[in-house]
């Protein structure tokens, strides 16, 4: 999932810069601000953070901030600033996409953008060397102030790590503030109750959050599967027909199991927990066919043979999720 995040980030650098001049009607909801269909820099547009203590600004010419609608049914935002330098230093842009977006609030960065409300961000030099915020469920967050149909306001933070072209170490974005036009009207999505999730807990007592998940049922078994960097998790029980509390012992069919996603032969030191008799138990707390809502425990222990023997069994506590299904039938 790594290599593909990192090629929508480049495309969406590309499409960023295709998008980037023209001239910006009034937004009403704002005198001070472009509105939709253009993207110049208006008065009162503006793009600024701090990254590894210094102070960043987009530039005031036209195109130096974009913001975008680029995915209407979903709700799927893309916002962009460059910095200019007149001195001929070094120039480095900030770019955040958002996916599962319906309004306001504060959504994680990195995650996929895709099966997780969310998505990521980056940071490009002038030179091709790049930043992007790893697959860990947890490398920052936006939160969104104000989303009309002609504007987005926002504030963020995030830390990212070198990906491309010679960059090395981490880049660490804080006090990020964005307003600015959307180009083009944009809609505001009614999102489909199967869009979107969120799955987290308390790992070892080391707090997790998935960055991509899936979920779904089939004639037989509910499903939810959550990865980040750091941990996969994986539930199963029997297909459930209402809300309820079930038992996750790793018998067969009723399962909860946790491994490192970068484990190799041998396996890694985060892997693997999850035998039959293990103690742990998934909560129901809403149930329909395009959506699934509840909580989970569990203490498990290693597998036999892997590297978590050396480390013991895992206490999983406070877990939630609250998922899109897909179904069969």
């Amino acid at each position: 999932m790594r290599p593909i995040c990192l090629s929508l980030f480049a495309a969406l650098c590309v499409v960023a810069t295709a998008c980037a001049g023209g001239d910006s009607p009034t937004d009403p909801d704002d005198p001070g601000n472009g509105g939709g269909g253009g993207g110049g820099a208006t008065s009162g547009t503006r793009m600024t953070a701090t990254i590894d203590g210094q102070t960043w600004s987009a530039g005031t010419a036209a195109g130096s901030v974009v913001a975008l609608q680029h995915a209407p049914r979903s709700g799927g935002y893309l916002i962009t600033g460059i910095e200019v330098l007149a001195n001929g230093g070094v120039n480095r842009s900030l770019l955040i996409t958002i996916n599962n977006i319906s309004g306001p609030g504060t959504y994680p960065l990195g995650v996929d953008a895709v099966s997780v409300y969310g998505g990521f961000a980056g940071i490009t030099e002038s030179g091709g060397r790049s930043w992007t915020t790893p697959i860990s469920g947890a490398a920052g967050s936006i939160t969104i102030t104000a989303l009309t149909t002609t504007r987005i306001a926002a504030t963020f933070s995030f830390t990212a790590d070198a990906t491309a072209n010679g960059a090395t170490g981490t880049r660490t974005v804080t006090n990020g503030v964005v307003d600015a036009p959307l180009q083009g009207n944009a809609v505001m999505p009614v999102l489909t109750d199967s869009m979107g999730g969120k799955l987290s807990a308390s790992v070892g007592g080391a707090a997790w959050n998935a960055a991509i998940i899936a979920a779904g049922t089939s004639a037989t078994h509910l499903s939810i599967s959550g990865i980040n960097n750091r941990q996969t998790l994986i539930l199963t029980i029997p297909k459930p027909t209402a809300t309820g509390t079930f038992v996750l012992s790793n018998a067969p069919g009723s399962i909860l199991q946790a491994w490192d996603p970068n484990a190799v032969s041998p396996a890694g030191a985060r892997c693997c927990w999850g035998i039959a008799g293990d103690v742990g138990s998934m909560t129901i707390t809403s149930l329909t066919i395009t959506r699934v809502k509840g909580t989970f425990t569990a203490t498990l222990r290693p597998q036999p043979g892997t590297a978590a023997v050396a480390i013991g069994q895992l206490v999983i506590t406070g877990g939630t999720f609250d998922v899109g299904l897909y179904h069969n039938p």
